[in-house]
């Protein structure tokens, strides 16, 4: 193999490869001796060791041009800041975990190694699809979890092939992002590190034997590079563009959740970011951690159309966004999820906190809502277990979160009960309403829509397992809630009053002689919020809505045990009250014919009816009677 090596042109760290060579850019910390170590990627076995002096440096960066080398079967190292051989954090592609979980890593001390990118991909003109934010309807998933479970092929469980075919299935739920978890190389064995004394020298920490894997995928990884085991090993870059371009074929965005180590810079955050924009065409982050540098992300040009989600966000960088007609920036936090539970299982809930969680928006940045999330019980375990289990996790039930007010409906977990189960899936109904009917950006976690349960698990970061993964119920109820689901959905897209860019105002300010929303108790238009009530009825009037054609939106959510008599607001223009659907039901039944009784409407307890308003058509006399009122007419 004939190597030779020039200067680089420090343009971009990390590596850049391109037809007859790859430029690699990287960074040091001392003065000591630097080189590149190119090994075969099949064994490992060492090519060429590049020494480079001071002509490839630039203050801390070295960047070098090497040519000749193929870049599909070879892998390199770094030696750098005087310390032994190191793997490139900038790397695009890892070698060494294409396997997931593989324990013999460990005889090796769990090495990995940078490998090259392809020089070329066609993305067949691909574009994000830059959804508006009223648009977007996010479903969260674990690339493994999703599929380890499912009645699929073994090769297809547990990585891209598997999620790419459940691409149609996500898309014909109506669901129009994807939030991935971790997709970067982490490290997902979990290892101590002990002592071990080098005969006639020191002692020395070094990796001990596995025991248990990062499921979860937080913590210190590869963040250049997307996971090898998720994708294909031999190819793992190709494979993840083609799976981002076939999922924008089907008009859904991409967002991945990044989980950034707290030594890594805020240089190389920003440097993160844009790789995974430019390279990956990734529509969104959600940024998890502390000290983030949100507000250097927020205005960071090259990332003004992307999508940046986090709980993180303080008013001055949101202040900032108000000069951007394009939301760019979304709150990511709870502040529906604790209010809604606390409702439902009567737990001292505020209808006013609730009230305002349903309609909370900004004009200038936007708001994620959810019941249930990976960091916590599921949406069914919320309503089958009143304490946490997490005994599996081997940190004596201590880890995870304490106050999640939840309730288990008379028994701790599974049981074949059908009064307890019947309740716990109309409470699980009720959820995903509230959540699928808020005018923020909603986000159903991956199983919920079928009742998946993680046994009372509320911590599955270490559950690589049935417990962690979505489990694929086939039985009626777990098929009749993800249809129910489907329908919400479609609910929401229906009815865009339900997802408006700006903020309610809750005035007529249309002069149109109905405000834009209103609320409802046991008489019209005059409801006061206060914190001993438990029921609340909410009303969107259609001329507010992106289309005014569309119909009233009416919410009555009745949170005590017992009915509830909800009064209705008379609507102008010949329009009606018709049922759309109960939460106590199973099934999505919207009536063809208005309410026989038009004031008024009892709402079971623990449950939300949804109620459309709508024009009805002027009456047509029949014409047997028209003909008998033109002969009266005569004989008179």
């Amino acid at each position: 193999m004939d190597i030779s090596v020039k200067n680089g042109d420090f343009k971009r760290m990390g590596v850049c490869s391109e037809k007859d060579r790859v430029t690699l850019t990287f960074e040091t910390q001392t003065d000591d001796p630097v080189s590149i170590l190119l090994f075969k990627k099949t064994g490992k076995k060492l090519i060429k060791e590049i020494f480079l002096d001071d002509t490839y440096r630039q203050g801390r960066l070295y960047s070098v041009s090497i040519f000749g080398i193929d870049t599909k079967d070879t892998a390199y190292l770094l030696k750098i800041n005087g310390k032994e051989e190191e793997t490139d954090p900038y790397a695009p592609v890892i070698y060494g975990r294409e396997k997931w979980a593989d324990k013999k890593r460990s005889k090796k001390g769990y090495k990995v190694y940078g490998g090259f990118a392809p020089a070329q991909f066609d993305w067949k003109g691909d574009r994000c699809p830059e959804l508006p934010a009223e648009d977007l309807i996010i479903y969260k998933v674990h690339m493994r979890g999703l599929t380890m479970g499912a009645p699929i092929k073994a090769e297809l469980k547990g990585n891209y092939l598997g999620v790419r075919q459940r691409i149609s299935d996500i898309k014909n739920m109506g669901f129009t992002a994807i939030e991935f978890m971790p997709l970067y190389d982490f490290e997902e064995l979990r290892y101590r590190m002990k002592s071990e004394m080098i005969p006639g020298k020191h002692m020395r920490l070094v990796p001990d034997e596995p025991y248990g894997v990062n499921y979860w995928g937080y913590g210190k990884a590869f963040y250049f590079a997307p996971k090898a085991s998720y994708f294909g090993g031999e190819d793992p870059v190709t494979n993840m563009k083609e799976t981002v371009r076939e999922i924008h074929k089907n008009g859904i965005e991409v967002i991945m959740l990044m989980s950034f180590d707290p030594a890594f810079s805020e240089n190389d955050i920003i440097n993160c970011l844009n790789f995974w924009v430019r390279e990956y065409h990734v529509d969104g982050f959600h940024l998890v951690g502390s000290g983030l540098p949100m507000e250097r992300i927020a205005r960071e040009p090259s990332l003004g159309s992307t999508k940046i989600f986090s709980d993180d966000f303080n008013n001055n960088v949101l202040s900032f966004e108000s000069r951007y007609s394009k939301k760019h920036l979304f709150r990511y936090d709870s502040g529906l999820m604790y209010p809604l539970r606390k409702l439902q299982n009567h737990m001292d809930g505020s209808i006013i906190d609730f009230a305002n969680m349903m309609k909370r928006q900004a004009s200038s940045y936007g708001y994620v809502n959810f019941a249930a999330n990976n960091n916590g019980f599921t949406l069914m375990d919320v309503y089958s277990y009143s304490e946490k289990h997490n005994m599996d996790n081997g940190e004596g039930n201590r880890d995870g979160e304490n106050y999640n007010f939840s309730h288990n409906y008379g028994y701790e977990g599974e049981t074949t009960n059908k009064s307890i189960i019947n309740q716990r899936y109309r409470r699980v109904r009720l959820a995903l309403a509230a959540t699928l009917l808020s005018q923020g950006i909603p986000l159903v976690l991956s199983g919920d829509e079928t009742g998946n349960s993680q046994n009372g698990n509320n911590n599955a970061y270490c559950q690589d397992n049935e417990t962690g993964w979505v489990n694929y119920n086939r039985k009626k109820q777990p098929k009749q809630l993800k249809k129910y689901t489907e329908e919400l959905i479609k609910f929401r897209k229906a009815h865009t009053v339900l997802s408006l860019k700006d903020p309610v105002e809750m005035t007529d300010y249309k002069h149109l002689g109905v405000p834009d929303l209103s609320y409802h108790g046991t008489e019209p238009w005059t409801m006061w919020l206060s914190e001993d009530q438990k029921k609340i009825g909410i009303m969107y009037y259609h001329r507010y809505a992106r289309n005014e054609n569309e119909e009233d939106v009416m919410l009555c959510f009745n949170f005590y045990f017992v009915d509830e008599s909800f009064a209705l607001p008379k609507l102008p223009d010949r329009r009606k009250w018709f049922f759309v659907s109960n939460t106590n039901d199973d099934e999505w039944t919207p009536s063809e014919e208005p309410l026989t009784e038009q004031n008024s409407i009892q709402v079971p307890g623990g449950s939300l009816t949804i109620l459309v308003g709508k024009t009805v058509p002027r009456r047509r006399k029949a014409k047997n009677e028209s003909n008998k009122a033109s002969s009266n007419d005569k004989q008179s």
